[in-house]
């Protein structure tokens, strides 16, 4: 059976479900994907980009999300994502697969 890679956002945590948010390595549990300084470094990236859209008491509330820079960084988000899945296909070796959630999020805004 394969094993499956979800790509998916929250605070502190993505693209590649779950990472290490302050070392941007993916926790897979699959050595080829976990150990890959090029996804490593996408996946931080991305993470530290989306995590940066919660402010705290900011807007009158203890936690807002500020969708208009979501939106703003929508291209730069798409081109690390599909950088990242083209380095993940790169050295796959049939062993997982990939569960985007993450383009449907961005062809929503």
């Amino acid at each position: 059976m394969r094993e499956k890679i979800k790509l998916m956002f929250d605070y502190l945590q993505g693209a590649i479900w779950t990472s290490d948010i302050e070392t941007g390595e993916p926790l897979t549990g699959i050595d080829i994907v976990d150990k890959d300084a090029i996804i490593i470094k996408i996946n931080y990236e991305m993470a530290d980009m989306y995590s940066s859209y919660y402010e705290f008491d900011s807007h009158d509330e203890a936690c807002w999300f500020n969708k208009e820079k979501q939106i703003e960084d929508k291209p730069k988000m798409l081109e690390l994502l599909s950088k990242l899945k083209t380095r993940l296909n790169e050295i796959n070796d049939g062993s997982f697969e990939i569960e985007d959630l993450i383009t449907p999020e961005y062809e929503k805004l």
